[in-house]
């Protein structure tokens, strides 16, 4: 069962996708997206895979593998983000200092507009 403070992030990304979308990319562009991301955040890129998992997840970062695992084929850039945050992060959960960081990656990669509306969604 996921945490309240899990499901609090959730809850805010799903009205921010459902307010202001991110854009959703094939895997290859989101490959490549995520890779060149993680080089200008100076992480080693991810390994990028679509694997089936239960309907309730739409993607899980895999710390010792070094791997974003994706559910649908087209995943959104929230979501890639969600999860590199993940692995960028050395707490796993979804406290403060991950969403901190979720929110710079969604102003420094999708925009400050979206950022801001996602740090008050959070509050």
């Amino acid at each position: 069962m996921a945490s309240s403070e899990a499901l609090r992030v959730y809850a805010a990304e799903d009205a921010l996708e459902k307010s202001s979308p991110t854009r959703a990319l094939s895997m290859d562009d989101a490959t490549e997206w995520i890779t060149t991301i993680a080089e200008n955040e100076d992480l080693d890129p991810p390994a990028l895979v679509r694997q089936k998992m239960s309907s309730d997840l739409l993607g899980l970062a895999f710390s010792d593998e070094w791997c974003i695992a994706v559910r649908k084929a087209k995943p959104t850039q929230l979501l890639l983000l969600h999860e590199l945050a993940h692995l960028a992060c050395a707490n796993k959960g979804h406290g403060p200092e991950f969403q901190r960081q979720l929110v710079e990656y969604v102003r420094k990669y999708v925009s400050i507009t979206h950022a801001a509306e996602l740090a008050q969604l959070l509050k």
